[in-house]
């Protein structure tokens, strides 16, 4: 694949490139926010790789720029904020996926690899699965005609699984996104949410559309 690297840092963006590299893949890196809109608005990449913290243009004004410029590139976001707002926020403007500093150079190819056969998606403002709806920008919920009171980390993880329909979310990813990725949160807690969040989408009668995935975490449903 072709992949842009968006990251100030020298040291981290050479790592990043050199693991990637030895991934088989060609990289293009900048350390400047506003560089890397121009390069992703007008050159063909197949990921882009975006750190919030950036000279020029943050992170997320990039991302949110060239969003409305209907550019379809999956995009992962890098950060060192690890608060839930700040993850909801770059999921809201049109990010595919998320990391946290600090992590494992593994699992950053594991995660570039699976945007990649993802392939460039278009954006929207509503995620929807079945007659579930979800509005990203007013954070609100409706299943059918109900709508659907969520709190803040209700939201964030619904949120997490309606972007990953059919596929398999950790419990670590849940804890990151309704947390952060360093808070010392028992999976136990993790299942009370999942629960209290079943309970609120769920229609009595019928089958959850929230799958517990054994010793890994959950899935969403989506439509046959």
């Amino acid at each position: 694949m072709n992949i842009l690297v968006v990251e100030d840092n020298k040291r981290i963006g050479n790592i990043l490139r050199q693991g990637l590299v030895e991934d088989g893949h060609q990289v293009v890196l900048s350390q400047r926010g506003d560089e890397g809109r121009d390069l992703l608005i007008s050159a063909p990449f197949d990921v882009a790789v975006l750190d919030v913290m950036l000279p020029g243009l943050d992170g997320f004004s990039v991302l949110e720029q060239v969003r409305a410029g209907n550019c379809t590139v999956p995009v992962l976001m890098l950060t060192a904020k690890d608060t839930m707002p700040d993850i909801v926020h770059g999921l809201n403007l049109g990010a595919d996926d998320y990391l946290t500093k600090p992590f494992q150079i593994q699992v950053f190819i594991a995660r570039i690899r699976a945007l990649g056969r993802r392939g460039p998606v278009l954006q929207t403002k509503k995620l929807i699965t079945g007659d579930l709806e979800l509005d990203t920008v007013n954070r609100s919920a409706r299943r059918g005609s109900d709508d659907i009171t969520l709190t803040k980390k209700e939201y964030a993880i619904l949120e997490l699984l309606m972007r990953r329909v059919n596929q398999v979310v950790t419990r670590n990813q849940l804890r990151e996104v309704g947390w952060s990725y360093d808070a010392e949160v028992s999976d136990s807690s993790v299942d009370f949410y999942m629960h209290s969040l079943r309970s609120k989408i769920d229609i009595k009668g019928h089958d959850s559309l929230i799958r517990t995935v054994r010793s890994l975490g959950y899935s969403m449903v989506g439509p046959k």
